[in-house]
Formats: C-alpha cells, sequence, structure tokens
C-alpha cells in the first residue's frame, strides 16, 4: 500500500493537530519541514518509508558544504522523520529528536539540585537550562572525582568542569558561570559550603561580538533587476524585496505589514515591530510608494485579507511569518546569480544590516540608525554595523612606525 507524497504531507499535518499543536506551529512544519521535502521530491507516489529517510544524507550534505544552516538542517530532519514515521505505522507520537542521555546522580545531590531550582525567581526555560548544567556539575564530581561531599570541592574540580564542558558549549559559557555561581551561592547560604573561591565566577566578561557580513548595495541592486515587474508575482516580489532593501524592515514586519499601515498623504509606513512590539514610523519615498500602488492595483488577487502582501495562489492569504519572505528573497538571488553560503552575510537579514552599514558609511550617527532600525538603544545597532575595512586600512600603522630597520 501507498500513497503520493501530498497525501502523505497532509496526514502528517493531521496527526499533528490531533497532538494539540497550534495552527501557527503546523504552518512552521509546513513551511520549514514538509514543504522543503516535497520540492526535491516533487510528488511521487511513495510505497516504501526509504526514499523519504534518504533525504537525510542529502540535506546533511547541504548542511557540510555550508548551504543551510544546522537551524534549518534540524528542521528538515525532522520533517523527514515525522513523514517516515506516520507512513509506517499511520500516527505519530510526539518525541524530542536528542541524542542528550539523562545524567544519574546519586540521591543527596538529586535532592539539593531539586532545593536550588526551587528557589530561582526565573521563567521555566531558563530554570531548565541551570538545572541541566549543576546536574552535570553534580554527575561530574560524583562519577568522574569521586566526591560525594559538597564540602570536598576544591577550585581545580570547578576549573576542571568548565574547561570539559567548553568543548561542546563554547557559545554558551555564560549560562555555565552564571549558573554555578548561583549554585555555589546558595551552597554557601544555607551553610553547605564555606569557602569563597567561587567569587571567581563573578569576574566580569567582556562578551565577544563578531562583526557579521552583510549584503552589497550591488548585490541588492543585481537582485531587484532579476526581478520580473511584468507579472504580478513579479511586481509584489519586487515591491517586498525593494522595501526591505530602502526601510531596513525584518522579515517577519513586511509579512505582517497591512494595507492601513502605509499612510499615502504623510509618506510614511506606521507598525508595531512583531519582535519588540514596539511603534515604528518610517518615512518612505514617493518611488517605493509608487512600486507599492504599482503591485496593489496592477498585481494583487482579489481577496477580503487586509495584508498587503498575499499569496498569488488559492486561498488568497497572507504570509504567516517572514519566512516565506525569505524564501522570496533566496529565490531571487539565486536567479540573479549571486551564491550565498552560511555566514556570508547574503541573507535578507543581510539587506538591513547592510543598510545600517551603509548610513554609518555615509556620516549618519548610530542614534539615528537606531531609530531607523527600530533598536530601543544603541547597543544592539553596533552589532548590525559592519567593518568598513578599507577606512581600517587608512588607519593601520606601518611597520616603519615601529622603528628600528626592516629585514
Amino acid at each position: 500500500m501507498g500513497m503520493y507524497l501530498s497525501e502523505l504531507i497532509e496526514q502528517a499535518n493531521i496527526c499533528l493537530k490531533d497532538l494539540g499543536l497550534s495552527s501557527g506551529t503546523i504552518d512552521d512544519y509546513q513551511c520549514s519541514a514538509f514543504r522543503p521535502i516535497e520540492r526535491r521530491l516533487g510528488n511521487p507516489y511513495i510505497t516504501d518509508s526509504k526514499v523519504i529517510k534518504e533525504q537525510e544524507d542529502f540535506f546533511l550534505s547541504q548542511f557540510n558544504d555550508k548551504c543551510i544552516s544546522r537551524h534549518t538542517l534540524n528542521w528538515r530532519i525532522r520533517g523527514i522523520r515525522i513523514l517516515s514515521e506516520v507512513f509506517d505505522t499511520g500516527f505519530f507520537k510526539w518525541k524530542v529528536f536528542s541524542k542528550k542521555e539523562q545524567l544519574f546522580i546519586p540521591n543527596a545531590y538529586e535532592e539539593l539540585l531539586d532545593q536550588f531550582i526551587k528557589i530561582q525567581n526565573c521563567c521555566t526555560k531558563r530554570k531548565e537550562c541551570k538545572k541541566s548544567i549543576c546536574r552535570r556539575f553534580l554527575y561530574y564530581l560524583s562519577e568522574k572525582k569521586g566526591i560525594l561531599q559538597i564540602s570536598s570541592i576544591s577550585p581545580d574540580h570547578v576549573k576542571e568542569f568548565i574547561i570539559e564542558i567548553s568543548e561542546d558549549r563554547p557559545q554558551s559559557m555564560d549560562d555555565v558561570i552564571s549558573s554555578l555561581r548561583g549554585f555555589f551561592q546558595f551552597l554557601c547560604a544555607t551553610g553547605m559550603y564555606d569557602n569563597n573561591h567561587w567569587l571567581l565566577l563573578s569576574a566580569p566578561k567582556c562578551r565577544d561580538h563578531r562583526v557579521r557580513d552583510c549584503i552589497t548595495v550591488e548585490e541588492v541592486i543585481a537582485l531587484l533587476k532579476s526581478i520580473p515587474r511584468d507579472t504580478p508575482s513579479g511586481k509584489r516580489d519586487f515591491a517586498a524585496m525593494a522595501l526591505a532593501a530602502v526601510s531596513g524592515l525584518r522579515a517577519g514586519d513586511i509579512a505582517t505589514l497591512k494595507l492601513s499601515d502605509i499612510d499615502w498623504h504623510q509618506h510614511q509606513i506606521r507598525i508595531v515591530q512583531g519582535k519588540t512590539s514596539e511603534p515604528l514610523f518610517l518615512p518612505v519615498s514617493k518611488s517605493m510608494l509608487n512600486a507599492l500602488a504599482d503591485y496593489i492595483l496592477n498585481g494583487r488577487p482579489e481577496t477580503d485579507d487586509r495584508h498587503l502582501f498575499v499569496r498569488h495562489y488559492a486561498p488568497y492569504r497572507s504570509y504567516h511569518d517572514g519566512v516565506s519572505v525569505a524564501c522570496i528573497f533566496r529565490k531571487h538571488l539565486k536567479k540573479a546569480g549571486i551564491k550565498h553560503t552560511v555566514g556570508d552575510g547574503k541573507t535578507l537579514h543581510g539587506i538591513r544590516r547592510g543598510l545600517g552599514t551603509g548610513m554609518a558609511l555615509n556620516g549618519v550617527s548610530v542614534d539615528l540608525i537606531a531609530q531607523v532600525l527600530g533598536h530601543s538603544g544603541i547597543k544592539a545597532t553596533k552589532l548590525y554595523i559592519s567593518a568598513d575595512m578599507e577606512r581600517l586600512r587608512d588607519c593601520a600603522l606601518s611597520l616603519a612606525s615601529l622603528g628600528g630597520k626592516l629585514v
């Protein structure tokens, strides 16, 4: 017995709905997990789940070639495993696809950990993070060092644990340090530990913020030129991409933009940002408004949906989130012949970063750039401004400035 892939995806969506997932989450699975598999395979008649499972190797090779991110790979793998299970069994049992094993610690340590987590004044997610780190520390003490008494913990134990955990959690060492610091504060406050070497964990740490790349102005122009403006979908894509280029709006805000958000008389777009829930007023040029008007009058399908950008196949509804807008960007990036690898900045968000960088190079103050990008302060804005390598070279000192003779 078999079925077409489209029928299998529909059955998988029903299984997810039966699990109580929201419509938004199901749409996320549809866009990020199932549809990429459908784009790759088409709509074949499936008689063996092996056909679906084999796609894991393809997406893994894409990740290894830096064509997709780890986050994207995880979505693809999850989609493959859900579809395989639904095909083989007819239903899907909710699970977390993880290779992590539960670390068992002595009962005394388990009770101590429960007491510590119980008094933490933070959200559930943060509590789980702290619990995971402290559990691993206690496991390290008991299983690897044979330490079964809190009073026997030495500074070397803490140092060696931090070195060990840094090998597989290099991006979350702030969480490790803060969790251990809080745990030792708890131990000292309850009288179970009286050494104060843990104060070293309170030393300030300079966060390592790397300069991120962004897409260039020339590449944005090439992308916009690659979009045909004589078709309804082309008018939509051009208007959406041009708006991203001149306004720096996030993909999610472009997806949720409504017709009523455009003030044609004042040449403004007025929205409440999806990420920050803060209002944002942006001036818009007449040429940009003309592009939006051309799409609305000559390209946009007739629909009761009041969002500006809608899908061009029935039912004519708005996009669920910014993922679909990013897909439009990637489609035309490829048409423009611009190669993209993970981390090179050639993304829709890279346009936003490029806008901030361009304004900085033209002498616009960081405060004003923050207002345009919708940031509440300049700290976040600084991360959006890439380095101007040519001007940095002008600042570099020659070796002759060090004195002596060059060999």
